[in-house]
């Protein structure tokens, strides 16, 4: 199981989400707790980077972008967006 430890500025974007999104957010929670790395890349040239993101929402509305440290067990969230 990883940590997961939210940045300051992604908790207000967490805030600001709309009522819809929590659910799916949710989810994306549960996944960075148990398989992080099935993340996409964030950065196409460097695959098994450390920076991963997860697309969440109905219909794709929402990105968590987030680092994921191996050697601590921790994934820490760096940015949250909704488009919708």
């Amino acid at each position: 199981m990883y940590r997961v430890v939210v940045d300051s500025a992604a908790i207000e974007q967490i805030a600001a989400l709309p009522t819809e999104a929590l659910p799916f957010y949710a989810e994306v929670l549960d996944v960075l707790e148990l398989a992080p790395s099935g993340g996409r890349p964030y950065n196409d040239d460097l695959p098994e980077g450390p920076m991963r993101e997860l697309v969440f929402g109905a219909t794709g509305e929402g990105t968590v972008t987030y680092l994921l440290l191996e050697q601590q067990r921790e994934v820490h969230v760096l940015l949250v967006q909704w488009i919708g």
